[in-house]
This record gives C-alpha cells, sequence and structure tokens, in this order.
C-alpha cells in the first residue's frame, strides 16, 4: 500500500504469441522471461497483491512457483493477440477482488516481456499517479530524433513517396522537432475508476515516467539477444547458473503420429502418409536437446489392423529419432489434456530456436 492506496499488480502472460512460441517461458539469459517479472515484484514491499493472467497452465505453474498468485484462468474470449489491455486488466481486477474480498484503488500492469524494468521505476510511476493525481501513468522512453513523426515518409502501391505527415516538408534542422517518447512496457498504473468506468489505458488526465536507460520490450529473437547483451555488460546474467526446475524445462514429451509428424491420409490408410518435414525436424532437435521422447498412436485402435510394421517403417525412412513407440491409444474427436504443447512451445520451453522454420 502507499499513502493508503490499495496496489493489485497484474502480470498479462497468455500462452500464444505469433512471434515467439510460448514467448512468456522463453529462457533469457538462463531465466525464463515471466520469472524478471515476478522476482522484481516480490521485492515490492509496498504491493498488497499480485496476480498472472493467463491462459496456459505451464505459464500459472510457473508463476506459483516464483510468487505470483493465480487465482483464475484467463478466459478463452479474452485470449486472443486481438485482445486489448483494458479488457484483461478488467477481468483480473474483478476476478482478484471476487477471490479475496478487497478493493483495490490502482492497477499495476507489469508486463512479462520487460526484463530490464528496475523496482525504483515502477516505484515512481505509481507515485507520480498518486502524488500528481492523475488518472495513468505510464513509463515512456525517449524516441531518437531519426525516428520522429515528422522525418517518416510513407510510399504507396506504386512506389510513389511522401511524407507521412505534410507538415515533415518544413523541418529542415533537428532544431525544429519536438521531443517526442514511445512507451516502453515497463509499468502501467491506472486507477480504479480509469480502468471501470473509463474502459481506458489512458484515461484523461494522463502522466509519464521517462526513462533514460535501455529498455527492450521483447518481441523478437533479436530483442532478446540485445537483452542478453545489456544483462551480461550489467553482470546480471544468470547463465552460470543450475538449471531451471523440471517443471519449467520439459524432459518427458508424449508427441502423436498422424496429423504431427505424418500428413493425414483419407480412409486411414496409414501406408499412404507422408512426413511432415519440419515438425520430423523438431522433435528430433528435443530428443537431440535430452527429452525422453514417446511416440503414441491411435492407429488401428478404431479398425484392430495392425500398423506396427509400417509405421516403424515410416518412422526410420523419415529420420524420426524417438525412444519409446505405443500403440492402443483410443481415437477421438479431439484430445483434453491438462498438459498440451505444440511443438514449437516445447522447443520454447526448452530454450530451443525453432528448426521448422527452416523448412
Amino acid at each position: 500500500m502507499l499513502a493508503e492506496h490499495r496496489i493489485l499488480v497484474v502480470v498479462p502472460a497468455r500462452g500464444g504469441s505469433k512471434g515467439i512460441p510460448m514467448k512468456n517461458l522463453l529462457p533469457v539469459a538462463g531465466k525464463p522471461l515471466l520469472v524478471y517479472t515476478a522476482d522484481l515484484i516480490a521485492g515490492l514491499d509496498w504491493v498488497d497483491r499480485a496476480v498472472v493472467s493467463t491462459d496456459h497452465l505451464l505459464i500459472r505453474e510457473t508463476a506459483l512457483a516464483h510468487g505470483l498468485d493465480a487465482p483464475f484462468m484467463r478466459p478463452t474470449e479474452l485470449s486472443g493477440d486481438r485482445i486489448g489491455d483494458v479488457d484483461v486488466l478488467r477481468h483480473a481486477l474483478e476476478a482478484t477482488e471476487a477471490d479475496d474480498g478487497q478493493r483495490y484503488d490502482i492497477v499495476l500492469m507489469l508486463q512479462p516481456t520487460s526484463p530490464l524494468r528496475k523496482p525504483d521505476d515502477v516505484r515512481a510511476t505509481v507515485e507520480r499517479l498518486i502524488e500528481d493525481r492523475l488518472e495513468a501513468v505510464w513509463t515512456v522512453s525517449p524516441t531518437d530524433l531519426k525516428a520522429h513523426p515528422l522525418k517518416q515518409l510513407r510510399v504507396d502501391a506504386n512506389g510513389r513517396m511522401d511524407y507521412f505527415d505534410p507538415r515533415g516538408k518544413d523541418i529542415i534542422a533537428r532544431q525544429q522537432l519536438e521531443p517526442v517518447y514511445h512507451r516502453n512496457g515497463v509499468a502501467y498504473a491506472l486507477r480504479r475508476d480509469t480502468l471501470l468506468d473509463q474502459a481506458s489505458l489512458m484515461g484523461q488526465r494522463a502522466g509519464a515516467v521517462v526513462i533514460e536507460s535501455l529498455q527492450v520490450s521483447i518481441d523478437t529473437l533479436d530483442d532478446v539477444a540485445r537483452v542478453e547483451q545489456a544483462l551480461a555488460a550489467s553482470g546480471e546474467s544468470i547463465l552460470a547458473e543450475a538449471p531451471r526446475p523440471a517443471s519449467e524445462k520439459p524432459r518427458r514429451l508424449v508427441i502423436d503420429i498422424d496429423g504431427v509428424l505424418a500428413e493425414p491420409v483419407p480412409a486411414l490408410d496409414y501406408a499412404q502418409a507422408g512426413p511432415i518435414s519440419e515438425n520430423v525436424a523438431r522433435v528430433n532437435a528435443l530428443y537431440d536437446a535430452g527429452c525422453h521422447i514417446t511416440l503414441f498412436t491411435a492407429r488401428g485402435s478404431g479398425t484392430g489392423k495392425d500398423w506396427q510394421a509400417v509405421t516403424v517403417d515410416q518412422m526410420q525412412r523419415w529420420g524420426v529419432r524417438y525412444h519409446e513407440l505405443r500403440f492402443g491409444k483410443p481415437p477421438a474427436d479431439y484430445y483434453v489434456d491438462d498438459r498440451l504443447v505444440s511443438l514449437p512451445q516445447a522447443l520454447a520451453l526448452s530454450g530451443l530456436s525453432d528448426p521448422g522454420d527452416q523448412h
């Protein structure tokens, strides 16, 4: 609590990510991305409660193991890549208050994708909100004048170029450019009414905390490299530390064959199936990384036909590396499993690059 304001931290960490699969658990300098934020929150003694908002059980498990609460799972309708922060934060606030019966005055969003954040910048964000009686405060970084909006250009489908903003044609010297800033993802502090009544992340009276130090909001593997370089330069890299717990790094994987390693075929004639090359490469990468691979298939379960010889031959010809091949998986329209991950997600959890991207 700060100045009699009860504070809820929300860490949004969904499982889906198009750029980097399972990005929020991606090992960065030897530590899962989510854990950087969890460790920082553990040192914020003025926070009343911190929860993770996720739709993925592995993320929930990691959050709980590192001190974050997870009293709810994010509903499916709030799990897509086009869902805004406001909807996620409103759900988290209401679900947390329903869980503990408390009323929170301020919601502080800390996204896992900004691992270089410092505790002082986070506290300064909340203090600015309270002391200046603002409705929202974001952390921002100065934008290099080379990327100033008035210096930006647009190019149409015919290759014709013009200024993105017509005022840009009047800019001659850098001194004519007013400084601009961009959000860096370190912290967002909002009052309860801003979120619930205005359904806004900014409100009508917004302020900023300007951070001059390097901040990287991770979207790509290049961003990961920049963060690791910054951590190494600051002496904060933990690459030499002990391996992460098994709950964060998969060691035993059960993998289906048809639709994963083998192309679907009509009339269940598995002998006609060809390999899904990119997934074979992914399984082999996991095998080489030390994962125990069990192939589990429903081939023959519905018809009673023995497909073992055909399957063994296919796996050998396709170069699939595995430890066990099991039959007897019951046929179904869908399989529901609380440990379900895709092959790209399994690679990300193991700290591996995706060889399937090369196919």
